[in-house]
């Protein structure tokens, strides 16, 4: 029996809201919607078979991606409570990502799949491998104590993935699932999303020079610049569609389980939406109004 415990919902009041003079009010509560999200995470994350009360090999790169996901999102509120945008929102896109991972594997589920998905993680890996093996070779089967220890770390992670080195070709794995990023997007049908509300962040977290020219420089003459040491204001937007993606995933991830005892749980998560979505039009009229 599944014992699950009760979650404070964040209360949003239609009439309340539409009373808002400040982008502040709206964001508060954003952030409290998060943080009930951050909850059911750690609800449905928490749910093992009844046997081996613990994950299979599979069944660990999905629960990883929730233990990961809620990680994501503790770093993102800390970040936006300490009014830093420009860090919550690339750990904002680095948490739809996991989504949208997570919602394909869920979604195109099978051994291929997973195989797919830990033989990418492990190219690295196997590159450096490589490299050491033929470095060995070059000094005639003198291995040095780093080298020893590296590759007893290498072959563990290989073990313990139940992937065979043999396996990987490094230079063939371009993407896992033989899909980038925007296509698992596309293959889940958040592809709208992603391009809307998520794909210019990439600019953020490579530092590219959008990035520089929107939060790190000001541009005092035509093309003269100074510095801008400052943070930027945290925006609602971006924290209610990882509200709102996180109980998306989470529904998607209770039916994969197949688990009767929780799948009454979607019902929590629906209604949790249903407060994100109206949170979310009201702040867009309240936009609008500004202009």
């Amino acid at each position: 029996m599944v014992n699950i415990p009760e979650i404070k919902h964040t209360e949003i009041h239609k009439e309340t809201i539409q009373k808002f003079s400040a982008e502040v009010d709206f964001i508060s509560l954003s952030v409290d919607l998060l943080v009930e999200a951050g909850s059911y995470i750690c609800i449905v994350g928490n749910v093992m078979p009844f046997k081996t009360k613990a994950w299979d090999s599979n069944q660990a790169v999905m629960g990883g991606h929730l233990v990961r996901l809620y990680k994501v999102i503790s770093a993102m509120l800390d970040q936006t409570c300490q009014h830093r945008r420009e860090i919550s929102f690339s750990l904002a896109r680095m948490a739809f990502e996991c989504i949208i991972n997570l919602s394909f594997l869920l979604k195109n589920y099978s051994p291929e799949l997973i195989l797919s998905y830990k033989s990418y993680s492990l190219k690295h890996e196997k590159k450096l491998m490589d490299r050491i093996n033929n470095n060995i070779e070059h000094r005639n089967d003198e291995i040095l104590p780093i080298e020893e220890r590296m590759l007893k770390s290498i072959n563990r992670s290989f073990r313990t993935s139940g992937v065979d080195p043999k396996y990987i070709k490094a230079k063939e794995l371009r993407n896992w699932g033989n899909k980038n990023i925007y296509e698992k997007a596309e293959d889940i049908g958040l592809g709208e999303a992603y391009l809307a509300t998520f794909g210019g962040p990439s600019h953020n977290i490579h530092g590219n020079w959008q990035d520089l020219l929107e939060y790190h420089l000001e541009e005092k003459s035509e093309g003269h610049f100074v510095p801008d040491f400052e943070w930027h204001n945290p925006r609602p937007q971006y924290l209610n569609v990882v509200a709102l993606q996180t109980a998306e995933v989470l529904k998607k991830y209770i039916d994969w389980l197949e688990f009767e005892e929780i799948k009454d749980f979607r019902k929590n998560l629906i209604e949790f939406q249903e407060r994100v979505r109206l949170l979310d039009s009201a702040h867009e009229k309240w936009l609008s109004s500004s202009i």
